[in-house]
């Protein structure tokens, strides 16, 4: 019943015949459903037992949701650094809406056009591949200036005032953009725009 340099011991409890007493004891050296024959703490007295099966291991909790989707960026990294080592190039796009000044009926939408974050986004590599306005309608009235039997000439119809642009913005990627790190700049990408990259699968 001596354990091994490299067996740890299984303790397993049973109880005395005798004295219903609890015995605790070391069941590495033996099979389960063997019988061994101990000496009860309590009572003193020998008395057989029968070796228990091992107990269950806990089972595996499932993944958590940042497990997966740490799993799911870092498949995605691999899958864009196999492409370009074979020399096919990989684009990362998005888009960022700019206010532009703008009135209409007496209301201001903005007061400046600011593309600072744009001078930010050129620094990191990223250019503008297209701007698309955002406009809103309105109802228009024209009243002529000269008059009829039937009153003031008018006519209607639908305007629209641009509010701001959508500036779609586009990267070049290289091997060395795509690190390891778990929180880099492609990663917060991927991470960010993850159902997009899933509906590929």
């Amino acid at each position: 019943m001596n354990n091994t340099p490299d067996e740890s011991p299984r303790l397993v409890t049973c109880r005395c015949h005798y004295c219903e007493g609890e015995i605790e004891f070391d069941a590495s050296g033996f099979n389960e459903g063997e019988n061994c024959t101990l000496t009860c703490p309590h009572c003193q007295t020998e008395t057989t037992v029968t070796i228990p099966p091992p107990a269950p291991a806990p089972p595996t909790p499932p993944p958590t949701l940042a497990e997966i989707q740490k799993l799911k960026v870092a498949q995605i990294k691999n899958s864009l650094r196999t492409r370009l080592e074979s020399g096919k190039p990989v684009f990362l796009f998005d888009s960022v809406f700019l206010p532009v000044d703008s009135e209409i009926l007496d209301k201001q939408f903005a007061s400046e056009f600011d593309v600072s974050i744009l001078r930010r986004l050129g620094l990191m590599g990223w250019e503008i591949v297209q701007a698309v306005p955002k406009t809103k309608g309105i109802g228009l009235e024209n009243v002529g200036t000269q008059t009829t039997i039937f009153g003031s000439m008018w006519a209607g119809g639908i305007g629209g005032n641009v509010m701001g642009v959508h500036v779609i913005v586009k990267k070049s990627l290289s091997a060395n953009d795509l690190t390891d790190e778990a929180d880099d700049d492609v990663s917060e990408f991927i991470r960010n725009h993850l159902s997009d990259f899933l509906s590929q699968d």
